[in-house]
């Protein structure tokens, strides 16, 4: 039986649904009821009539919304020290500007690989085009007038025959690639099995690093607000941000400076997880009892820092793409039109 996944992009609104649905004095279990009989999607429909019949069964609301297995397990573990500790409404509202920050960081990001990788690709096809086949054919003019096309042009001919050559095999290779990406991205198993060797290997890097800290950081101060110890808090964040290797080794370091009794704002400035401003911003946070806002101001930071980051990249490939590429054209049209302009100059 498929397993039932609220959307991400639906996950925000949900929460945003129970906050105001808390907020306003509404039982969750009637409020839940009065979502299902507007509910027109029939797989939120079904993941929300578990959720009812839970509900009608006396489960607390963590519960419940862990039964479903529909939930992120971060989102069920805050719900459920929510209730713990009486901040439920405070949390159900950190919970959807946090899933609000992640899905437009995704976006931000998918919108950034989109436009260079389609670039490039009108761009190789021109240049392939052009070595395939315009080449060969001034080429075969250029023998049949006794003239022979310059040496940059015969090379890139050359390749553009090996290239054609291999056709068949790349044309092969290229499918099994798009069958495979294809079934990673409809088997749930497979895709998150790519995700997390990809996120091991290159999830505490540059954008994708300064992405983690964001997470991190918001978990933290969501965590911290909620009544959690610095230990436990520490624990929690970096359940939603771990996975990547070097992230997994900072967050380890700060809970082991916990353990062994430095301050928390310590243990973070000496994990590397924040620069050098940031950890003077934690220290004084520390002292004036405004952790968690810092940590949230924090994660914004973060996540703007990176936004500015991937634009200052696609800023930076899309002109190069353009420059290589326009430049590989020009060098094939010079080399053919030089000898046919000498060809010109002696036949007047």
């Amino acid at each position: 039986m498929k397993r039932l996944r609220v959307s991400a992009q639906y996950l925000p609104v949900f929460c945003r649904e129970l906050y105001q649905l808390v907020r306003s004095g509404i039982p969750v279990g009637e409020g839940l009821a009065m979502l299902r009989e507007d509910e027109t999607d029939r797989e939120t429909r079904t993941w929300l009539d578990a959720l009812c019949r839970s509900m009608e069964e006396g489960m607390p609301l963590a519960s419940a919304l862990r039964e479903t297995e529909a939930f992120p397990a971060y989102m069920t573990d805050m719900v459920a020290l929510a209730e713990e500790t009486g901040r439920l409404e405070d949390v159900l509202l950190a919970l959807q500007r946090h899933y609000d920050r992640q899905l437009r960081m995704k976006a931000e990001i998918r919108g950034a690989v989109a436009v260079p990788a389609a670039l490039f690709a009108v761009m190789a096809a021109v240049v392939v085009l052009l070595i395939t086949q315009v080449l060969p054919v001034f080429d075969r003019v250029f023998r049949q007038l006794g003239v022979q096309m310059g040496a940059v042009a015969r090379g890139m001919m050359n390749a553009g025959s090996l290239l054609a050559r291999a056709g068949a095999g790349i044309a092969a290779a290229a499918l099994v690639l798009a069958a495979a990406g294809l079934a990673a991205a409809l088997i749930p198993a497979l895709r998150e099995r790519f995700a997390a060797r990809f996120r091991r290997s290159f999830g505490g890097r540059g954008v994708l690093g300064q992405m983690a800290v964001s997470r991190f950081a918001s978990a933290m101060a969501m965590a911290v607000s909620s009544g959690l110890s610095m230990d436990e808090s520490v624990e929690l964040a970096a359940k939603l941000c771990g996975g990547a290797r070097e992230i997994d080794e900072k967050t380890a370091r700060c809970r082991e400076a916990i353990a062994s009794g430095e301050s928390p704002a310590d243990a973070l400035a000496g994990s590397g997880l924040f620069a050098g401003r940031e950890c003077r911003l934690l220290k004084l946070a520390e002292r004036t009892g405004s952790l968690p806002e810092t940590l949230e101001d924090l994660a914004a930071r973060q996540e703007e820092a990176g936004l500015r980051r991937i634009d200052r990249i696609v800023g930076a490939i899309e002109p190069a793409i353009v420059v290589v590429t326009s430049a590989l054209a020009g060098v094939i049209l010079l080399s053919v039109m030089l000898p046919l302009m000498g060809l010109l100059s002696a036949a007047g």
